[in-house]
């Protein structure tokens, strides 16, 4: 999520919360049942984000198939299940959703207590039944779905305020859609000019945040554009407080959108005054407010779910009085916007592949908006009575294309000249943007990777105009350029030759530790245009990092035929998100690898996140393999931010941050070494340390100190560097580690050899120079005997990869800076008075090539430490703290 974005998300319900609180075998059948092993295969719903596995709950009326997640499962932002985890068209495998999570008086960390989920088939439905009672309240959730309403998933929740319980003053439930990975439109069927469509208010200001508040009404999740096509439309049908004596009282809702959530939340009572639309002044009455005892508050609520990855697709059914519009466009690619005449959003719809398209608008004036591929749009303006109509074709215009080159290998970069834009192909359209800011998602970018698999595209349509256009191939080859002008219609080839090998790194391979694809919940890249990107960009070893999910992308790698080019890796990231249990500011992000994929388990047998030490993941990982466990991120990239996915930040129990220049053992660090009186493991006791994510080079700056006063004190780590890609806009296999392996052929492929020289740390990281560096003959990872030894630093880079300094450390002390190029190597004396560590760092200023290839990036390289016993006792001992820290420590941005 870049870290799970939710961190973001997420703080903005909590802003909102603290002003709210005081001061198949589906034939048709309806269907309700646990999943077995016998039956994984006929119950599972299928898709990206299907999560369920055995001994979780399959309901399904043989056109729709969803999943509830048992008690003792895990669930996204819960350490209980009950909650509605998977849902799709049975046999499509479609299934894009997230979850529906609770939120009792608006307090992400209040659980709901499921125990039991119970099983019914009555009165023309099929029911999962998810109950519970603590802490003065009790819980029943009821997930039903019927014949008579096949496309529709009924969501009725009942929370009881019991004898002696505490307040509630209100309820609220996320459908989570982290980073966007489904577009929310915001619909008011009944004053339509009030809707917000794909352009959500937001920001970070109180007054900002208040203005995403909006009357509860509907909200239509679309799918991702290169996914197996489906949306899901939440509506809330009513609210309501039900008395002992069965006397009711109606509820109004209200709604908030994020990028990774859409909030919906009733309060106990009505407002006594202000009116029904939320604002602060309605919204500083809920704390005053409460249940009575013995009262239940009754939320029904269904989510439609659509064949099409549009809006109409599930909105048709919900405009009142609408009626059928029919037209066609001369692009099957396009997508046509429909807003009212006043130019509020109002439904969305993509046509079928023959231009055709239809969805249902209530009688009224209208606007139509076609836009498509190559910044061609129409704009129709018109006015439909009660029996419907049809419209004008649209004549978008014959589109520029580009055929591309056939059985290539390599990236390429698209640049616009001129006055002519940038590209971003596989935009889906939708505009989607969350205050002033659009969210580009998905395979949004202006790169193709071509792998000579069947993921390869071959053409792009472009707007007229003048391009540059760049092919690349990774860190180890050069680059070629060419430019052309294309015209409105015309059609032209791409001549471009592939990019040649500029350098070899033999007893070497290339790997990203840390890649997302579809299969993450804050995703929506489909696994094999990943893998298809990776191998373009030249990265030899992945390891697929799903959140909370094991993955094995080595099907897939096969399939495509890319298995003489790149080896997959095993791995999930295991994500915190709760606060509470064991670790009330989370666990943050870690990566562990390699794992046993298991096909029938819940989230494919991934290791349980929530509530959690990292020292009880680890102990859980241990027991079952011993995997490298990577601490993800654990800075945000300014000094003093926290977030949930940064660890060191808050270090999971005490909220303090994790202090490199104090000791281990120093008050608020010391949690870190506490040991567990079971296992006697603790929470350092992970094996590496993401020290460059992406290209956050800010971020390397601050983990830098916390990697080296671990060394210091003698907690040896291995420092790593991944590109933490999510989408093609964030480039994958840059940075990437290189790892020391006697063997570097893809085809013998060593999973063990790569996974002990990761141990030992023998690698770099790097966004494009490549150090090779001993001291005397040892190397990254290596101990070297004795008091003195020469450092030699070889650095070699592609033509385009800019070097001009190396800086060499002993000790964390910065104690050598020598200008150096490509090509070229350094020689310099060390002496040791006592044990010590050597690194060395390399970087360059990025020049318009490599800006271009890799926007944003600075060209750096760093070394893992090279161990030194100055003694010769056989034995390497830690220099420990100094004091003063150097500024390195204390001022991890001085340097």
């Amino acid at each position: 999520m870049r870290a799970v974005k939710s961190s973001c998300a997420l703080l903005r319900v909590s802003l909102l919360a603290a002003l709210l609180a005081p001061i198949s075998a589906h034939s048709g059948a309806l269907l309700a049942e646990r999943i077995s092993a016998a039956r994984f295969d006929a119950l599972a719903v299928g898709g990206p984000d299907a999560d369920a596995g055995i001994g979780d709950y399959a309901l399904s009326n043989g056109v729709l198939c969803a999943a509830v997640a048992a008690p003792e499962h895990e669930t996204f932002l819960s350490p209980r299940g009950g909650t509605l985890i998977d849902l799709g068209y049975c046999g499509r495998a479609n299934d894009q959703w997230s979850s529906l999570h609770a939120l009792p008086n608006f307090d992400r960390e209040r659980v709901l207590p499921i125990t039991t989920v119970r099983t019914e088939i009555a009165s023309g439905e099929a029911r999962l039944i998810s109950e519970g009672e603590a802490g003065g309240l009790r819980v029943r959730v009821t997930h039903a779905l019927s014949s008579a309403r096949p496309r529709e998933l009924r969501v009725t929740t009942e929370i009881t305020r019991l004898a002696g319980g505490g307040r509630v003053f209100g309820h609220a439930e996320l459908a989570m859609h982290p980073s966007a990975q489904l577009r929310s439109f915001h619909l008011m069927r009944r004053h339509r000019e009030r809707s917000h469509g794909f352009q959500h208010p937001g920001g970070d200001s109180l007054w900002s945040m208040l203005d995403m508040v909006s009357a509860e009404d509907v909200h239509v999740l679309v799918g991702a554009e290169s996914l197996p096509p489906i949306s899901y439309g939440l509506e809330m049908r009513s609210a309501s407080a039900r008395s002992a004596a069965g006397k009711t009282r109606k509820l109004s809702s209200f709604s908030v959108t994020g990028e990774d959530f859409t909030m919906t939340a009733v309060a106990a009572r009505e407002f006594w005054f202000g009116g029904a639309t939320p604002g602060l002044m309605q919204l500083l009455q809920i704390p005053l407010m409460s249940l009575d005892e013995g009262e239940t508050l009754v939320l029904e609520r269904a989510i439609h779910v659509g064949a099409r990855a549009d809006v109409a697709s599930t909105a048709d059914r919900l405009l009142p009085g609408a009626v059928l519009v029919t037209g066609r466009v001369d692009d099957a690619r396009a997508r046509i916007h429909f807003t009212t005449a006043k130019g509020a959003p109002v439904s969305e719809v993509r046509p079928a592949p023959d231009g055709s398209f239809k969805l249902r608008l209530p009688p009224g004036s209208y606007r139509a908006r076609a836009t498509a591929p190559g910044g061609r749009k129409r704009v129709r303006e018109f006015s439909l009575g009660a029996k419907g109509g049809s419209l004008a074709p649209f004549e978008l215009g014959g589109a520029a294309t580009l055929t591309l080159p056939r059985g290539r290998t390599m990236r390429l970069v698209f640049l616009g000249l001129g006055k002519t834009k940038t590209p971003h192909f596989d935009d889906d359209g939708l505009g989607l943007s969350i205050g002033k800011g659009k969210l580009r998602k998905g395979s949004a970018d202006n790169v193709i990777s071509l792998a000579s698999a069947e993921t390869d595209a071959s053409e792009v349509v472009l707007a007229p105009g003048r391009y540059r256009v760049l092919a690349t191939r990774g860190l180890e080859y050069d680059v070629r350029e060419t430019e052309f002008a294309l015209a409105a219609g015309e059609t032209r080839a791409l001549e471009l030759a592939a990019p040649a090998r500029a350098l070899e790194s033999p007893g070497w391979l290339g790997a990203d530790l840390h890649v997302h694809s579809a299969e993450s919940m804050d995703a929506t890249l489909p696994l094999p245009q990943q893998l298809a990107a990776f191998t373009a960009h030249g990265g030899e070893v992945v390891v697929t990092t799903e959140h909370d999910r094991v993955v094995d992308a080595r099907p897939t790698i096969a399939r495509l035929g890319l298995g003489d080019r790149i080896a997959g890796v095993v791995g999930a990231e295991v994500t915190g998100t709760f606060h509470g249990g064991d670790t009330p500011f989370t666990i943050g992000h870690l990566n562990a690898f390699p794992l046993r994929y298991e096909r029938t388990a819940s989230r494919g047998g991934a290791p349980r996140s929530e509530g959690v030490r990292i020292r009880a993941i680890i102990a859980e990982l241990r027991a079952a393999s011993p995997a490298f466990v990577q601490i993800n991120h654990p800075r945000e990239s300014k000094p003093g931010k926290v977030g949930d996915g940064s660890y060191f930040s808050h270090l999971g129990v005490n909220g303090e941050p994790f202090e490199p220049a104090r000791p281990l053992g120093a008050e608020g660090n010391r949690v870190l070494i506490e040991r567990d009186a079971a296992s006697g493991l603790r929470d350092l006791d992970f094996s590496g340390i993401e020290v460059l994510n992406g290209k956050r080079f800010s971020r390397y700056r601050l983990v830098r100190a916390d990697w080296l006063s671990l060394l210091l004190q003698g907690e040896r780590r291995t420092a790593t560097a991944n590109s933490d890609s999510h989408s093609l806009g964030e480039i994958v296999a840059v940075p990437r580690n290189y790892v020391a392996v006697a063997d570097d052929a893809i085809g013998t492929f060593d999973e063990a050899a790569l996974m002990a020289a990761l141990h030992a740390g023998r690698s770099f990281g790097t966004t494009g120079p490549l150090p090779f560096v001993r001291l005397g003959s040892a190397r990254p990872g290596d101990t070297f005997a004795g008091g003195s030894g020469e450092l030699r630093v070889t650095v070699r880079a592609a033509p385009w990869v800019p070097v001009s300094e190396l800086r060499v450390y002993v000790n964390a002390e910065l104690v050598a800076t020598r200008p150096i190029a490509a090509g070229r190597s350094a020689a310099l004396p060390l002496r040791f008075a006592r044990d010590s560590f050597v690194f060395v760092e390399v970087e360059g200023r990025a020049n318009e090539t490599y800006s271009a290839v890799l926007p944003g990036y600075t060209p750096f390289a760093f070394t893992n430490a090279i161990y030194v016993d100055a003694d010769r006792d056989g034995e390497w001992t830690a220099p420990g703290l100094p004091k003063p820290a150097p500024p390195l420590l204390a001022d991890p941005l001085a340097n």
